[in-house]
């Protein structure tokens, strides 16, 4: 297994004595129940690339498996062999991307071209995702048999030993597991141009990016990762406000990107300085569309910052909400969150974005973890929807490197027996721990927790709408929820 400081020094050390050396970079399909491919982009691999580069590297290839179209959408096809079944519920499972056989073909047209990768680096995102980077592993194996592989990425850091014993034991001499942070890669712009007709066969430099202005959090939710990945460290660390607004100006002029999207560990945590890049985007006057799908902290939420990002070019504003139960907040560690913040937020958010009821304000609304208690659920969605635009609900998945993960790992996988694909939050992990709390729980009643929300966003999830008078668990915590107000 390779640190960080070992993988700087090494390559930097590659590129020194060849002078040409030539690496293929790869983002992975992925297979999964669904996926919202707005955002799809290897922002990590770009920033490497941008790295290698910059230390001697003068031939990179990109192949990026889930490179979205002109409608910013992938391709996808009926996984068969990877079928949800769960009691009364049935989801399909789809191959998402480029598919095994075109990637195949990709890396022969690729050496048929005369350029044979030394270095093949793959990125692993979500530790669910991990079989379809052991697919890619395998199809590099058997096509380029002399290129070392490197595998890094969130699922690697956060499930190392799982990373080695399923993949690098492949080809131990070839298949190094990059654990953590390359520091020199984080805070350098993504590079874009790898799309283009020189660098790939994608020959598109996509119309969006991902900025990340900062890293890490203060805080250690226990359903939250970000420690582990930030090495952890509890100190946030995080770019000027030149250097962030540099980075979009530069994409805005070179490429044409018009949409930005900031994803960060905690977007506002370093407030003045977000504002300074607020600042400095309506100073440049740069016409774009700013979002922050991953959203905010709604207690760091004041009517100055939403001015300027208003101003800037954000179009709608997220918040985590997650639970109204003050209870529940403090056992998962969110001491710093309480659900007046939340409605004074959206006070707020309503004078400049939308009024807050065309979706212009959103909230998040988490929901599938152990113990749980659907009444709270129940309520924390009709109270989002009160002030919110639009009631996003998350399914809960536990995250390796987490504490809540680490409290549950002995059920999970011991006496469950999953392994990390299993653990998807849209698999319902937690589906029959949370029975000795509600025997008469099903899977179809998270189903029916997701049909509530749609149903208070005007909307509906698989074509169900929500059964009020049914008899399931989630109908009657409605119910109950109604009488107490009544």
């Amino acid at each position: 297994m390779l640190f960080q400081d070992d993988i700087n020094d090494q390559t930097k050390s590659d590129a020194l004595k060849t002078g040409a050396t030539k690496a293929l970079l790869i983002n992975p399909p992925i297979y999964d129940t669904q996926y919202w491919a707005h955002w799809s982009q290897p922002h990590g691999l770009l920033k490497v690339a941008a790295w290698l580069k910059q230390i001697g590297y003068s031939h990179l290839w990109l192949i990026d498996c889930l490179a979205t179209d002109e409608k910013r959408q992938v391709r996808y096809r009926v996984d068969r062999q990877r079928a949800v079944l769960r009691d009364d519920m049935v989801k399909t499972s789809y191959a998402y991307g480029m598919s095994l056989d075109e990637l195949r073909a990709q890396i022969r047209r690729l050496c048929a071209e005369q350029f044979t990768p030394e270095e093949v680096w793959i990125t692993s995102i979500m530790t669910y995702w991990w079989e379809s980077t052991r697919d890619v592993v395998q199809i590099v194996l058997e096509e380029l048999p002399h290129a070392q592989i490197r595998i890094g990425g969130v699922y690697p850091s956060l499930a190392p030993r799982h990373a080695e014993e399923r993949i690098a034991a492949l080809a131990p001499e070839r298949i190094a597991v990059v654990q953590g942070e390359i520091y020199a890669a984080s805070d350098l712009p993504t590079d874009l141009s790898l799309y283009d007709a020189r660098h790939s066969f994608h020959g598109r430099v996509p119309g969006f990016a991902l900025i990340t202005g900062s890293r890490g959090c203060p805080f250690d939710c226990a359903y939250c990762a970000q420690l582990q990945l930030n090495a952890n460290i509890r100190r946030v660390r995080h770019r000027s406000a030149k250097d962030v607004a540099d980075e979009i100006e530069d994409k805005c002029r070179r490429h044409g990107v018009r949409e930005f999207a900031f994803y960060e560990d905690n977007l506002l945590i370093v407030k003045h300085e977000f504002m300074a890049v607020m600042e400095e985007i309506i100073t440049r006057g740069l016409r774009i569309r700013l979002f922050a799908p991953e959203g905010m902290e709604p207690r760091l939420v004041d009517d100055e910052l939403m001015s300027l990002m208003s101003r800037a070019g954000f179009q709608k504003i997220h918040l985590a909400l997650e639970t109204m139960d003050e209870e529940i907040s403090r056992g998962w560690g969110r001491k710093h969150a309480h659900f007046s913040q939340f409605e004074r937020a959206v006070d707020v958010c309503r004078k400049h974005f939308a009024g807050g009821k065309q979706e212009g304000v959103n909230a998040f609304v988490l929901f599938g973890v152990p113990d749980e208690d659907l009444q709270a659920v129940v309520n924390t969605a009709l109270y989002a929807a009160q002030f919110a635009g639009s009631v996003i609900p998350m399914l809960f998945t536990p995250v390796p490197g987490s504490r809540m993960f680490s409290q549950f790992q002995d059920y999970l996988l011991t006496e469950r027996q999953w392994d990390l694909h299993q653990l998807n939050g849209k698999r319902l992990p937690f589906l029959e721990y949370n029975r000795r709390r509600y025997p008469n729980l099903k899977a179809s009643d998270y189903l029916k927790l997701e049909a509530l929300m749609a149903h208070l966003n005007q909307g509906k999830v698989r074509s169900q709408a929500f059964a009020f008078g049914a008899d399931a668990p989630v109908a009657r915590a409605f119910r109950q929820t109604l009488a107490a107000v009544e």
